[in-house]
């Protein structure tokens, strides 16, 4: 397990520098590439990241996107965040977590947790949290639109 982590964050540490994904966040953003948080491209925004996730794993999707959007704002972080780890766990290899637990239930002779098994109630709880949680960070703001960090936010107000 330790040597797949190796090997994610090398492939796309190396794969962040080569431009692709920028290109096809651009692509596949399009005209919400510049506001990806904002209603309705962020629905848009979070099936990107819950179908990445689910086919190279959350953490280095979440890697990826740090090398794409480095100016994003903490509120645009804070969905990116919820996004990944909700979409973990719409299927056994979106997560480092589902698949440590398969391991070690399977190191115990128990090879029941399998991706059949998780399906039936990973996928509609996945979803229905993804949008659920999308709406509520919509709605409410948990963390601020600006980055003193980075000098955005007005300090006058």
């Amino acid at each position: 397990l330790l040597m797949l982590f190796i090997g994610q964050f090398l492939l796309i540490g190396s794969f962040d520098d080569t431009g692709i994904p920028q290109a096809f966040f651009s692509l596949t953003m399009g005209g919400c590439a510049e506001q990806m948080t904002s209603v309705p491209c962020v629905y848009w925004f979070v099936m990107i990241v819950t179908i990445l996730s689910n086919v190279a794993s959350n953490v280095p999707v979440v890697q990826m996107l740090a090398a794409t959007f480095p100016y994003a704002s903490p509120y645009d972080w804070m969905q990116v965040s919820f996004s990944a780890t909700i979409a973990g766990n719409l299927t056994m290899l979106g997560s480092a977590a589902n698949m440590i637990v398969a391991f070690q239930a399977a190191k115990v002779g128990d090879r029941t947790f399998t991706s059949e098994r998780h399906a039936p109630f990973g996928i509609p709880s996945c979803l229905a949290c993804l949008y659920a949680g999308t709406f509520l960070l919509t709605v409410v703001h948990f963390s601020p639109e600006c980055s003193e960090r980075l000098g955005e936010c007005d300090n006058n107000a």
